[in-house]
């Protein structure tokens, strides 16, 4: 008579958890992108970042001569706009 196993057949954990821990994942990346202020990312470009009361609480720019600047903090509240780069000669 043959003895047969008792133990059962578990997948391993990896696999187990391989879609849902991707799925979390993924969730964290898209809240991530979603919650970042954004910042100037072309020449000329900047931000002056505000915090719920209307004070100024921070400042990104790229200058024209590709130069970036910061100070303060970023925010979710913000404007932008560009500064007009001339050509150097």
């Amino acid at each position: 008579m043959q003895e047969h196993s008792t133990r059962l057949q578990r997948r391993p954990l990896a696999r187990r958890l391989g879609r849902p821990l991707l799925a979390a994942l993924a969730a964290l990346a898209v809240g991530v992108a979603i919650a970042a202020a954004p910042g100037p990312t072309a020449i000329g470009e900047f931000y002056y970042y505000y915090d719920a009361s209307g004070n100024q609480v921070g400042y990104r720019a790229i200058r024209c001569d590709g130069t970036y600047v910061a100070w303060g903090k970023t925010s979710t509240r913000y404007s932008n706009g560009y500064a007009l780069c001339l050509p150097r000669d």
